[in-house]
């Protein structure tokens, strides 16, 4: 407030020794180069006046202090000011007032206006802008870390958001405006013309946004003022080179049970942002479920990802996928698969392995075996596996198959003897039939009553030697391939 501003009937006079040096934070009041800045944290503000013909003053008299921004065409009242008497008795007195500005001041044009209640005058402050920081926190936005990409001829909105908790954004009071800054050098320029919550980009660079509180208040003013965002870091794809994947420690390896962590990052090595959809794949298929900017990974592979922004998508080129090899070892069989049973054979299934604390778990059709070594005799025919797990430093697991097959037949029988003598006991019919699983038996007594059908028929009949087979038995057998029959025929049981 310019010094010894009267009224041509005033009384009263503003003087500003006491705030022409002191800038409060918060609530600017410029007159013409005095700051004020109210918050709630800094409230009150003082200026002083000094009354001429003092000894006219009413033993009743009270001083008021008036706000306008359109020259008290319509003012407030400031309301409960504490107005203390600093001088000596004189025919001049000098006052101090301390008042806080009402709330949501915001704006230019502000005066003050100090009226006495016997006096009839009146005194007047120069104009000046004054800004309640009712919002002094900071600002949230759709950008989560401050990194967005954009494809080239883009764009992308970052925008003030609403997290829905009380006093979390500057969006809860209507009539604030915004100024948007972009880095130039060192420094951060204004955006021309972008005063709303909303700034459309399409251009690399570094942005934030702050609530406009005046000239005086603003970030590059007071830098630590806390009514700005974080920095937005836009990113334009060019090049396939946009997106990269990497590891916290350069992992080439990835051992199944422990893991890698891949991390999507921009160009400049920052994470993207979570905002917008992310997919992960792994040799070229989508991994479901996978919408982080990290994955962990568990198997070995060539990794790539790929963002959309909402207007277009970034991907990482499989020419620079991330690729993980398999910590693992080697395990082998002795024997190959499948391997066909001579005539009353055993033999010994041995698993080679470089693993250092191998153990061993076998299964025969399904049914897990008694045997945990390396090692397992085999004397009949079906589906065998073994499960061989390393069990020092990178837990994993290679699982080995074996199928163990009857001997060749190279024509129907007409003529079987269930005795167990090992020759001849079963019904059995060439590998070529059974080994696809889907060949169809019928057997019929000669009686014409069936006593077997099966849709997966595997040599196996008769499967109980006790049954009541009579010293010299005569069946009807029908093989089906498809729904097409492909044989019958009469078949003799000698038991």
């Amino acid at each position: 407030m310019n010094a010894n501003t009267v009224d041509e009937n005033a009384n009263l006079f503003f003087q500003t020794p006491n705030i022409s040096n002191v800038k409060f934070p918060g609530f600017s009041l410029t007159d013409p180069n005095v700051t004020f800045c109210q918050s709630a944290a800094n409230p009150t503000r003082t200026l002083t006046f000094s009354v001429t013909n003092y000894a006219n003053l009413s033993g009743s008299n009270q001083f008021q202090l008036f706000l306008s921004n359109d020259n008290f065409n319509t003012e407030v009242q400031i309301l409960n000011p504490t107005i203390s008497f600093t001088g000596a008795v004189t025919t001049t007195g000098n006052y101090s007032a301390t008042f806080s500005f009402p709330a949501q001041t915001y704006g230019g044009n502000y005066k003050i206006r100090v009226k006495s209640t016997t006096l009839s005058s009146f005194a007047t402050s120069q104009v000046f802008s004054a800004y309640d920081l009712i919002f002094n926190a900071g600002i949230p936005l759709n950008v989560t870390n401050g990194n967005v990409i954009i494809c080239s001829g883009s764009s992308f909105t970052i925008s003030i958001t609403d997290p829905g908790t009380p006093n979390s954004t500057p969006l809860a009071y209507p009539y604030l405006t915004y100024i948007w800054r972009k880095k130039n050098g060192n420094v951060f320029d204004i955006i021309a013309n972008q005063t709303g919550p909303n700034l459309t980009v399409s251009a690399a660079g570094v942005y934030y946004v702050e609530v406009n509180y005046g000239s005086e208040c603003s970030s590059s003013a007071s830098p630590n003022t806390f009514a700005q965002s974080v920095q937005v870091t836009v990113s334009v794809a060019s090049g396939g080179n946009a997106l990269q994947i990497n590891t916290i420690n350069g992992e080439t390896e990835v051992c199944e049970s422990i893991g890698v962590e891949l991390l999507l990052q921009d160009s400049s090595g920052d994470p993207v942002a979570n905002g917008s959809p992310i997919s992960w794949y792994l040799g070229g298929q989508l991994i479901p479920n996978a919408t982080s900017n990290t994955y962990l990974a568990t198997q070995g592979g060539s990794y790539t990802a790929s963002l959309n922004n909402g207007s277009c998508t970034v991907s990482v080129p499989d020419s620079q996928a991330y690729i993980l090899d398999d910590i693992t070892f080697n395990a082998t069989l002795n024997v190959g698969t499948p391997y066909e049973l001579e005539l009353g054979e055993n033999f010994n299934a041995i698993v080679t392995t470089d693993a250092i604390s191998p153990s061993f778990v076998w299964s025969f059709n399904g049914t897990v075996l008694t045997e945990t070594t390396n090692t397992l005799n085999i004397a009949a025919a079906g589906q065998y596996t073994v499960i061989v797990t390393e069990n020092s430093g990178c837990i994993s697991t290679i699982e080995l198959n074996l199928l163990v097959i009857e001997p060749s037949v190279d024509e129907i029988p007409n003529l079987i003897s269930p005795n167990d003598d090992g020759v001849n006991d079963k019904f059995k019919v060439p590998y070529n039939l059974t080994s696809s699983n889907n060949l169809s038996l019928e057997i019929y007594n000669s009686s014409g009553k069936q006593v077997y059908v099966t849709e997966n028929y595997q040599n196996t009949w008769p499967e109980n030697v006790d049954e009541a087979f009579q010293s010299k038995a005569f069946f009807y057998y029908k093989m089906s391939k498809d729904s097409q029959v492909i044989k019958e025929g009469i078949l003799t049981v000698i038991k």
